[in-house]
């Protein structure tokens, strides 16, 4: 009873590690209230929904150092794509969360999203989309794959149709892939990339390659 009542264990210090881009005030802006608390009543998981809440971190540990110090460690989310958004862009993670919104790239080596209409866009929310919410969930299923080539592509192009959900993917040096909704597999992917390797290595030229059959086929331009 008197560890729960006295002074001498209230918080007093809050601590930040793990972040890069995020800064410490950030993250400190949605738990600072909890200063002057008893560090026996305070419950981590609240801190870490409460980080959650508002602040892009993909994961969180919080640890209570005695008499009053607590220690808060995040992941940063990894921003994988950016859309376009009123007149900026919405800069978001492989999970569809929105990481950052700002007025330009600065430099980011991600593919830009086409095809697709924001409906709402809120740092540290899910991305939420106009008329068919299902796209993103593609969508998060093709950026899964395409990660390791994030750094060479410039667009991922998204195309709704009576069909189904086709793709359009263009890379910085000119190649372009397209595939369909039912074609989103991992070993396709791993073809893509055996295949722009021979493309380039060999000196074969630019084209399209089409990734909708069972085998890729590169048609060149």
């Amino acid at each position: 009873m008197l560890t729960v009542t006295s002074s001498l264990f209230k918080l007093e210090k809050i601590e930040i590690e793990g972040n890069v881009s995020i800064p410490d005030s950030e993250i400190l802006n949605s738990v600072n209230h909890h200063l002057g608390e008893n560090i026996f009543m305070i419950k981590p998981a609240l801190i870490n929904e409460e980080i959650k809440q508002s602040v892009p971190v993909k994961e969180v540990k919080v640890k209570l150092k005695l008499p009053g110090t607590m220690v808060i460690s995040v992941e940063e989310r990894k921003i994988a794509a950016a859309l376009s958004y009123l007149g900026g862009f919405v800069l978001i993670d492989s999970n569809g969360v929105v990481v950052r919104i700002g007025p330009e790239l600065k430099g980011l080596m991600v593919p830009v999203i086409t095809g697709l209409e924001i409906s709402r866009a809120e740092k540290a929310k899910p991305l939420v989309i106009s008329g068919d919410q299902s796209l993103l969930e593609k969508l998060k299923e093709v950026m899964k794959f395409l990660s390791p080539m994030n750094a060479e592509l410039s667009e991922i192009h998204i195309e709704k149709n009576r069909e189904g959900v086709s793709f359009f993917i263009y890379t910085l040096d000119g190649y372009q892939v397209y595939f369909e909704e039912t074609g989103i597999e991992e070993r396709k992917f791993a073809m893509l990339r055996e295949v722009l390797e021979d493309l380039r290595k060999n000196g074969r030229g630019k084209g399209l390659i089409d990734l909708s059959q069972d085998m890729p086929v590169f048609r060149p331009y």
